[in-house]
C-alpha cells in the first residue's frame, strides 16, 4: 500500500513537471517569435503642402461726417470692402484676414496672411479724390503702406447707392461683386455689404450706365442706369431671381438639368473624333445623334 502511494506521488509531480515545461516552451516559441520577425509599427503620414504668405498694413485719415470707402483688389477682382466714419468702423469686411479699427481719427487696416502676388487698396469718399495704392505681396514680408489723405475734387461727380435682394424671399444678399460700366467704357467695382447695400461713388455725371450682377445661384442681370445730376445720389432696389434646383435623375437615367457635362469624345458621320473641351469657347453645344439611313 506505501508503494502504490508513493508511486502515484511521482506519477502526479512527473504530470505536473510535464506541463509546466509545455507552457516554458510555448512562451519562449512567442518571444522568440516576436525576436525574429519583429512588427514595425507604421504611421501614415500626408505632405500638406502650405503657399508661404505676407501681410501688409497702412493708415487713412478719416474726415468728419464722411464715410471712407476702402477696397481690396487683386488680379483685377474685388476681395473685400471695409467702411471707415470717424468714431469707428461702419460696415467691416468678411475677409476674416482683413482686421481694422479707428482710433483719434485715423483708420487703421491690416490684411494678414495674404497670398503672394499684386494688389490694389482702393480708398474714395463721395466728393473727393479716389487714390489707389499699389502693393507687392511677398512671402513672410510685412509691408507697411504710407498714410493716406484724400483731397477734395474740383470735378462735378455723381454718385449711386442701392440695395440688392433675393427676389423670392426678400433677403439681403451680402458680399456679391458689383460691376458699373459707364458710356466710355470704364468699369467701377463694389462688393455688397451684409445688409445687401451697395455704393458706387465719384462717377461722371449726365451720362448713362450699364449695373452689372453676375452670382452664382442666380440669374444674371444687367439694370439700365439713367445719367445722374452732379452731386446728387441716385438710390435703386435690385432683385436677383435665384436659380430653380437642377432636375435629379438616378444613377444611369443620365445628366441632371443644369449639371456640368463630362468631357467626352465622339466620332462624327465620318469617324474623326470631336471632344467637347474643343467647344467650350463656344457658348452653346448641340449633339444630334443620326441613326443613319437604312
Amino acid at each position: 500500500m506505501k508503494r502504490i502511494l508513493t508511486f502515484s506521488v511521482q506519477l502526479a509531480n512527473r504530470k505536473l513537471a510535464i506541463q509546466m515545461f509545455a507552457f516554458a516552451l510555448l512562451l519562449f516559441a512567442g518571444l522568440n517569435c516576436g525576436t525574429e520577425n519583429p512588427i514595425e509599427e507604421t504611421e501614415d503620414t500626408i505632405a500638406i503642402e502650405t503657399t508661404a504668405t505676407g501681410s501688409f498694413r497702412g493708415d487713412v485719415e478719416l474726415i468728419e461726417g464722411v464715410t471712407i470707402y476702402m477696397r481690396f483688389l487683386k488680379a483685377g477682382q474685388i476681395l473685400a470692402q471695409v467702411e471707415f466714419e470717424m468714431h469707428g468702423v461702419k460696415t467691416t469686411s468678411t475677409n476674416a484676414n482683413i482686421h481694422t479699427s479707428t482710433q483719434l481719427g485715423v483708420g487703421r487696416y491690416h490684411l494678414k496672411e495674404a497670398e503672394p502676388g499684386d494688389y490694389i487698396v482702393q480708398i474714395s469718399a463721395k466728393g473727393y479724390q479716389t487714390k489707389e495704392l499699389n502693393v507687392t505681396v511677398i512671402p513672410d514680408e510685412s509691408i507697411s503702406l504710407d498714410k493716406i489723405a484724400l483731397d477734395v475734387l474740383e470735378t462735378p461727380v455723381s454718385h449711386l447707392r442701392g440695395v440688392l435682394t433675393n427676389e423670392v424671399t426678400g433677403q439681403p444678399l451680402g458680399g456679391i461683386n458689383l460691376q458699373l460700366t459707364d458710356n466710355a467704357g470704364k468699369v467701377y467695382e463694389t462688393l455688397t455689404t451684409v445688409e445687401g447695400v451697395f455704393s458706387f461713388e465719384n462717377l461722371p455725371v449726365q451720362q448713362p450706365f450699364t449695373l452689372t450682377i453676375a452670382h452664382a445661384g442666380y440669374e444674371g442681370k444687367e439694370v439700365a442706369v439713367r445719367p445722374i445730376p452732379a452731386s446728387e445720389t441716385l438710390e435703386l432696389t435690385v432683385e436677383l431671381t435665384p436659380l430653380a434646383e437642377p432636375e435629379k435623375l438616378d444613377p444611369g437615367q443620365g445628366l441632371s438639368i443644369g449639371t456640368q457635362a463630362p468631357d467626352f469624345e465622339l466620332p462624327d458621320g465620318n469617324g474623326k473624333l470631336h471632344a467637347l473641351a474643343d467647344y467650350k469657347a463656344d457658348k452653346n453645344v448641340v449633339l444630334i445623334f443620326y441613326r443613319g439611313g437604312w
